[in-house]
């Protein structure tokens, strides 16, 4: 795995803090600040959208990070970001992938890109991480902290 504390690494959380384990992404960042293990860019952001294209094509590397309620048996799951060529303006909520594509067709970038999911259980409107999703963000960030 290539080494990515390098000055232009942008790591966006993607969540809400008000919806319990949605809010794995900004705690992440919130982690990795009280750590003090990684020094680049980061992003508190409910939804990924257009303008975060730009924001990444002046990037050389990219992290997105945000909760995942799938059948993921993972306490996380760390993967390389592809762009999917797919871009879409009727929506206002974009993928990591179809923000990958726009840096490349609009401003002909393409960082390199990473997805970090945690695993979240609970959805409910209410402040605070589930028992087991605070396992996992230890987890990811223990991951995080030997990738940077």
């Amino acid at each position: 795995m290539k080494n990515l504390n390098h000055k232009s690494t942008v790591v966006f959380g993607i969540g809400n803090s008000a919806r319990q384990d949605d809010g794995l992404g900004w705690a992440f960042l919130d982690e990795i600040q009280k750590k003090d293990i990684f020094k680049g860019e980061l992003h508190y952001c409910y939804q990924l959208n257009i303008e975060d294209a730009e924001i990444i094509s002046n990037a050389q590397k990219v992290i997105f990070v945000d909760a995942f309620a799938g059948e993921q048996n993972e306490s996380c799951l760390f993967e390389k970001c592809l762009s999917n060529g797919e871009i879409t303006y009727t929506t206002h909520a974009l993928e990591p992938q179809a923000v990958l594509a726009l840096s490349e067709n609009v401003y002909g970038k393409k960082p390199d890109a990473y997805v970090l999911k945690i695993k979240g259980y609970k959805w409910e409107f209410e402040e605070g991480l589930s028992k087991s999703a605070k396992e996992n963000l230890k987890y990811a960030v223990n991951l995080i902290s030997e990738i940077l």
